[in-house]
């Protein structure tokens, strides 16, 4: 008998594991499509609060919700167009910085890291790519137009979304659960506004958190004279969206231009700084603005990172956790509601 049911459990996580496999090939393969509608999502779950206060004062609806994604829209312009001015006018002064750390390390404890000793041998490479690059073939331009092309639709249809979700949003989920009946109607209503709930505050609060470890890392990296502080910063404020890993990232970049500028005191001192900054942010302004809205422990939350970059790149690290959070609480406000409280507490 225990055979049978074994034989029979097995089956089921098989085909289950084959689902999943499809499913994950099929996101891959919709990799524009899924990313803008999350995105979208996201951004009409920051701006939603806003786009029902001004409702609730007589504003109409469509108004906010244009006014709310053309200010969306113009701190994205703003902030890619400022920032990539300033890596553009910086970024000479920022590969010396890195030439000369690769230099160093590799001169002091032998570690050979890429940029080490490429302005030597970046002359030859010239003259090679001189001579046998005569010409320039069509294929040439075509990946960078194809690429540029991809990121232009999903821009507009990451915005066109988000505002037909603020729009028309309730009249869509109106419509979803006029599909299903009973008490499965109310579960699926409570669990869709626990995630949507979950997302909007999480986006929120992170955005907060990363404001708060920009502005203390760079306010840091200039009293310490840092260059590229600014820089830094900004790049500090963007990674934050990626949990754990980005703010890594972030730091190191840091601590490395530190070492490059002012030797291994002011790396040090830099490297103190962002641990003070991202602890404090971490375990002190988090949990405050957020308030336990974000049901996954550190684990997850690495996990979700990592699938997520091994998936999607860039955006799948993105967009990884606020869905696994929203999945999250929507399982939990179904358990609770059946009586069946998650263990351990969630």
């Amino acid at each position: 008998m225990w055979l049978v049911r074994t034989a029979a459990i097995g089956g089921r996580l098989l085909l289950l594991a084959v689902l999943v496999w499809l499913l994950a090939g099929l996101a891959v393969k919709l990799t524009l499509l899924l990313v803008t509608v999350a995105v979208a999502l996201l951004l009409a779950g920051v701006a939603a609060p806003l786009v029902g206060w001004a409702h609730g004062r007589g504003v109409p609806r469509w108004v906010a919700a244009g006014g709310a994604v053309l200010l969306l829209l113009a701190a994205l312009v703003g902030a890619t167009v400022g920032l990539g001015a300033r890596i553009a006018d910086q970024l000479p002064q920022l590969r010396d910085q890195f030439q000369s750390v690769a230099s160093d390390l590799s001169q002091r404890f032998g570690i050979q890291l890429p940029g080490a000793g490429s302005s030597s041998g970046g002359g030859s490479g010239t003259s090679q790519g001189g001579s046998s690059g005569g010409g320039t073939s069509a294929g040439d331009f075509l990946g960078p137009a194809q690429t540029a092309a991809e990121v232009l639709i999903g821009i507009f249809l990451t915005f066109a979304l988000a505002f037909l979700f603020l729009t028309s949003g309730p009249g869509m989920w109106t419509w979803l659960l006029g599909k299903f009946g009973g008490r499965v109607r109310e579960d699926v209503d409570a669990a869709g506004r626990a995630a949507w709930t979950t997302v909007g505050g999480y986006v929120r609060g992170l955005t907060i958190v990363a404001v708060f470890d920009a502005v203390g890392i760079g306010v840091g990296l200039l009293l310490l004279g840092v260059p590229l502080a600014l820089v830094l910063a900004a790049l500090q404020f963007l990674a934050s969206y990626i949990p754990t890993i980005g703010a890594f990232v972030a730091g190191a970049l840091a601590v490395v231009v530190a070492y490059g500028s002012g030797g291994l005191g002011t790396a040090a001192l830099v490297l103190a700084l962002v641990v003070v900054v991202q602890q404090v942010g971490n375990d002190v302004i988090e949990p405050y603005v957020m308030k336990n809205r974000l049901p996954l422990n550190a684990a997850m939350v690495l996990v979700a990172v990592t699938a997520g970059g091994l998936l999607w790149g860039i955006a799948g690290a993105l967009l990884f956790v606020p869905l696994a959070a929203a999945m999250s609480a929507a399982a939990h406000e179904v358990w609770v509601r059946h009586g069946s409280p998650p263990v351990a507490g969630g």
